[in-house]
Formats: C-alpha cells, structure tokens, sequence
C-alpha cells in the first residue's frame, strides 16, 4: 500500500491554473500600488525574535527555530514589521518622507485553522511611512478600495473603526484590567454572548453598541456622545472627515463604521479598517494606523498601511482569469529549426510547443 504524501495542515499545493492566478493577481495589484507611487521592496521570511519582539509585536503563535548560533528565529507571521524593521536599517538617512513602499510574499502562524485561517499565506500590501495627516488615512483607504475593485470583488465593502473610540471608552468605563481585557478578547472574537454575560447592565447598552452594530453617519451619531474624552472626540471628528472625503469621491455605499473591529496585534495605535467580499466570513483586507511602531526600531514616524489576504481575494473576485494556452505546435523535422521557429514565436508574443519526439 503505497504512503500518502501529505503536505502540513494549513497549507497547500497550487497547481497550474490557481497558482499562474494568483501571480497575476499579486502583480495587477503591485501595478496598481506602483500608479499611487508605491515601490515594491522584499523581506526575509525568517526574521530575529530579539529584533521584531520589540513592543510585544506577535504572540506566541508564530512558527520559531534556533540557528547554528543559538539564535531564535522566527518565520515572519506578517510584514509590516519587518517592514518597520527596513525602514530602520536603510531608510535612516537618505530618504525623505513619506516613503511609500509596497510588498508581496509569504507569511506563516500558527492561528486556529477554523474560519478558513491557514498557516501559510500569500499577503500583498503597502505601507505609508512619516504622514499622520487625514489625507493620508484617505490615500491608503482610497488605495484599499482600489484594491477591491481592481478585480471586481463581488459586494466589496470597507468597515471602518479607531482604536481610540474602542479601546478608549473601554478604558474609561471597565476599571478592572482583567474584565477589560475579557472584553476585548471577545469583541475581537465577535464573541457577543459572551459580552452580553460579562458586562454589567450599567455600561452594557454602551458596550453593545460599540462591539455588534455598525452603520454609517448615524451610527457616528448614536455614540459621538459616550465620551468627553478629548481623544475619544478627536477620533469621532477625523472620521467625519474622512467620511466626507469618500463620499465624495462616490463610495458612500462601500463604506461603513464599526467599532468592534480591533487588531491582533499590539502596535496599532488609531484608524482601523477591514475589507470584506461577499461570500466570504472573514476580512480579505486588513489595515490600520502604527504610529508608535518604528520609534521602537529607530526614531518616531507616524505610519499606515494595509495587507490583503491573497487567497480570500481569489475567492471573493467575479472575474476569470484563464492560463494561457499554447497557441501551436512546433514539428519542422530539422532539430535546430525547431528551436529557431520556437524562439521565433517567442519574440512575436506567441506561446508554441516543440514536438519533442526523435524523428
């Protein structure tokens, strides 16, 4: 009985349709990022545990092991912090900002496998390095919802939050850090149940608000009141701002206010966003504000950026993308002649196949 040749769990082989699919949507996207100025860069997979640890950036649910030297490593669960870590090394000084860069590559964690999560996916992204103005949430929003459209995500839509109106109204009405914390485990969750049994009845409506309902400017209205937190109405002020901008520029209908959404990791610091395709239960699109995250590698930039989920993308697209197919067979009976003709077509554009059987 012959030994089945399993790959690790969470992971998969691409054959030839969906893997030449995928190149093309990673490169239509680098095309697209390179029009808004965006140049592509590259990371190594494996990254130093002492260098990307800074600031609790991962959990523990990344994939570690020692070098020769003792050194633990760590394959890259995501890239902005490499990222964070590029701009450090080589951007110290000689470039001016803001610095655009884009990337696309591999990244690997040891998630849950529910809910579609694998251990290794294919993620394209940018990242916007030195603006912390509004018009640089909007170019990276605006960038996002490109990205949706560049291959006609069917029923595409942007849900929008902010750090500072979730995590500072927690703050303010749940002194205790262990029931905080609860609480924030299950609004990244969407675990509502549990809220609803945690949360005493005298901030629960509040609460509830915040972590299962999301809406347009009305919903900015319905909590533009929960706090007198200066943060907390600066935060509502910038998304009205933003809010404005996008619908003028027609994405009215594509975008929404949701509070619940929250980071899986440490450093983001503001404006949150996730991109959803119909079909699909999990953002495909994931982004946000990390203000703080380079002065821990180098010295204080405000930066923003988002990372797309390749294969949710794929499967959220209502476009076909076919592999090309050969357009002719090459069978002149001279051997040399046959190579020539090949490369011939080649130079025309045209994708031949050699006869490869002897005369």
């Amino acid at each position: 009985m012959k030994r089945k040749l399993l790959i690790p769990e969470g992971t998969k082989d691409y054959l030839q349709d969906e893997a030449y699919i995928q190149r093309s949507v990673v490169n239509k996207l680098l095309k697209l990022f390179s029009l808004w100025s965006y140049n592509e860069i590259k990371t190594p997979m494996l990254e130093k545990w002492d260098i990307v640890k800074k600031k609790n950036v991962y959990d523990q649910k990344f994939f570690s092991l020692l070098d020769k030297s003792g050194d633990l490593l760590i394959l890259r669960p995501e890239i902005t912090a490499p990222v964070a870590r590029v701009v450090a090394t080589h951007f110290r000084d000689h470039v001016e900002y803001p610095l655009r860069l884009a990337y696309a590559g591999e990244v690997f964690s040891q998630n849950s496998l529910k809910s579609g999560n694998k251990r290794q996916k294919t993620q394209v992204g940018i990242e916007l390095i030195g603006a912390g103005s509004i018009i640089s949430d909007c170019e990276v929003i605006l960038m996002a919802l490109e990205s949706m459209e560049n291959n006609e995500i069917k029923g595409y839509s942007l849900g929008i939050g902010h750090m500072d109106i979730t995590i500072g109204l927690l703050n303010e009405l749940i002194e205790d850090s262990e029931t905080r914390d609860y609480v924030l485990e299950s609004m990244i969750n969407k675990d509502i149940v549990a809220l609803e049994n945690i949360l005493p009845d005298e901030i629960k409506e509040k609460v509830m608000i915040l972590a299962a309902r999301n809406g347009g400017m009305e919903y900015i209205e319905m909590v533009r009141n929960f706090s007198t937190d200066d943060k907390f109405k600066i935060a509502i002020n910038r998304l009205e701002v933003i809010y404005g901008i996008l619908e003028d520029l027609g994405y009215k209908d594509k975008i929404f206010f949701d509070f619940g959404i929250l980071a899986d990791y440490s450093y983001y610091t503001g404006l949150l966003f996730e991109g959803y395709g119909n079909g699909i239960g999990i953002p495909i699109l994931r982004g946000g504000r990390y203000d703080n995250l380079i002065e821990e590698y180098f010295k204080s930039k405000p930066a923003v950026g988002f990372a797309i989920d390749v294969d949710l993308y794929m499967k959220s697209m209502n476009c076909s993308i076919d592999l090309p197919k050969s357009q002719g067979v090459v069978e002149t009976q001279d051997y040399i002649e046959r190579f020539r003709e090949a490369r011939n077509a080649h130079l025309e554009g045209k994708i031949v196949e050699i006869n490869l059987e002897d005369n």
